[in-house]
């Protein structure tokens, strides 16, 4: 049981990395990570929907990096917790916190990407109801 519980936190501070070094394409092609930290963010930048770009081959990268991140992290919140409903439950309370934690390191967080976070956490969920998941015993 321990090793799904570090597998779950490894997995949750890989997230939190992506998610608050200050450019995300020198993250995802140079492994560069940098913090920029600003103490007072403005949360209405969650409401921003003009940097939405769905031909743009990074964003559709990104896009996709939310859906399996936390995808995979429903997945193992579910093999530590045992539950669907507290799994799916804790994992969209990481989605939320990623970003707006975002807003504290120069990043875009929005809720748009919570929406797509939840593509992958519902899929991830749909996946496991129906090849009736069972958490491994250990």
């Amino acid at each position: 049981m321990l090793i799904y519980q570090l597998l779950t936190f490894l997995w949750a501070a890989f997230i939190v990395i992506a998610a608050c070094t200050s450019d995300a394409h020198a993250f995802l092609f140079e492994q560069a990570i940098q913090f920029n930290f600003k103490t007072s963010p403005n949360f209405m930048e969650l409401l921003i929907t003009s940097d939405i770009h769905f031909k743009e081959k990074f964003y559709q990268i990104q896009k996709a990096g939310h859906i399996i991140s936390f995808g995979v992290l429903f997945v193992l919140h579910f093999i530590w917790m045992k539950k669907l409903g507290i799994a799916f439950a804790l994992t969209v309370i990481c989605a939320a916190f990623s970003e707006i934690l975002q807003l504290y390191f120069q990043r875009n967080g929005r809720l748009f990407d919570i929406g797509v976070d939840l593509v992958g956490i519902g899929l991830a969920f749909l996946v496991c109801i129906s090849i009736r998941c069972q958490a491994p015993s250990v």
